[in-house]
Order: structure tokens, then sequence, then C-alpha cells
């Protein structure tokens, strides 16, 4: 088990490195090799509904889902709090990229809403070996289904 409390659990390394090759286009877009490093990466994510405003502009309407993660939770064994319609981790980047995939999955599944106003955020942060802040916006669709990736320094 972890020696260090509220740090994050490893990964069988095979598991981990199969993950990662798995997720090769996805950490491309993302365009940081700093992630691949990374210790820690804090996660959160949030399901939403494109609400249709005036006419012109929409919302996101979040959906109240604590249970959407539950598939990641047991089948990484990890810790995702479910605080204010988010669900948040601290986990090492195989662990993340699992949870990413298990909410797209939970997305693909969620067939009784329509396919172009459903959706799923994610955000991640990590620190570089310069101990700088990186942060990765994650979206996707029901629409479309690859990750967009929005950078934020």
């Amino acid at each position: 088990m972890n020696e260090h409390p509220g740090s994050p659990k490893q990964f069988g390394s095979r598991l981990g490195e199969e993950t990662v090759e798995e997720n090769r286009e996805l950490l491309a877009k993302i365009g940081s090799d700093s992630i691949l490093k990374a210790p820690a990466i804090k996660g959160s994510i949030y399901f939403y509904i494109n609400i249709c405003g005036d006419g012109t502009q929409s919302k996101e309407e979040l959906i109240d889902d604590p249970t959407a993660l539950n598939a990641a939770i047991e089948h990484i064994a990890i810790e995702i709090k479910y605080e204010n319609k988010h669900h948040r981790w601290i986990s090492q980047l195989p662990q993340a990229l699992k949870i990413l995939e298990f909410a797209a999955e939970h997305l693909s599944l969620n067939n009784n809403i329509t396919p172009d106003n459903i959706g799923v955020n994610a955000e991640l942060k990590w620190r570089d070996e310069k101990d700088l802040e990186n942060i990765i916006h994650l979206t996707q669709s029901k629409g479309n289904a690859k990750w967009q990736v929005s950078r934020f320094a």
C-alpha cells in the first residue's frame, strides 16, 4: 500500500505502461512531456447537459450523478470524491487516463438523452520539473467521441 497518506496509489507497471500506450493519441493532443513525469495529477470531471438559452447561447447544466464513476473506483481501486456535482481525485497518469476512459464510457452508455446535448468536461493539473502548474481542460460530447484538449498556463 501507500507509504505516504494522500499520495496516489501505484498502478501495476505493466498495466500502467499499457494504459499510457493505449492513450498515445490523447497524450499527443495534450502535448506535454511533463505529464509523463508528474508524480501526481489532480483530476476533476463533471457531466453536463447543454441547455439552449435565448436561441443563440447555450449553457451547461451540471448533471447530479454521484455514481457515474463507480466502475472506475471499483476497477482501479482509487478514491474519487464527489462534491458539488464534480468527481475529484489525485492519481498517477495511468489512473487518470483510466478515469477518463470510464467517463467516456459512461457518457456513451447514457442513451436516454439526445446525443448532441450531453457531455463531459475534465481538468487535469500537475506540476512540472520546474514546479510550474500545468492545467489541461478536456471535453467530450456524445456527438464527438474524441477528447478535445485546451491548455491553460
